[in-house]
């Protein structure tokens, strides 16, 4: 097994980027239970979020905030797929 120190940036980033591109496209077409799950998870955490700070939110910014809690969950996701796609591949820990 190759070393990640073995890659250039340059074949770093494109294998990530692919990697990127391929968890996106599982998590849009064969992973509808996750997508849900963290459809459920972003209506919890706004909830929580209008709770915990005592601030009501109209709908158009409870709208924003979910929106901006499930980009933030598909992005790890995507990352984590990526990341540990390349720390098989290289039987090493990546560290951002």
């Amino acid at each position: 097994m190759g070393s990640i120190n073995e890659y250039s940036t340059n074949q770093f980033e494109k294998t990530i980027k692919e990697y990127l591109r391929q968890a996106r496209e599982k998590l849009e077409n064969d992973l509808s239970g996750t997508r849900e799950a963290i459809k459920l998870i972003a209506d919890e955490r706004t909830k929580d979020f209008i709770m915990v700070t005592d601030k009501g939110l109209d709908k158009e910014e409870r709208t924003l905030l979910r929106k901006l809690i499930i980009n933030s969950m598909y992005q790890s996701f995507c990352y984590g797929y990526g990341i540990g796609k390349i720390e098989g591949k290289t039987d090493s820990k990546v560290f951002l």
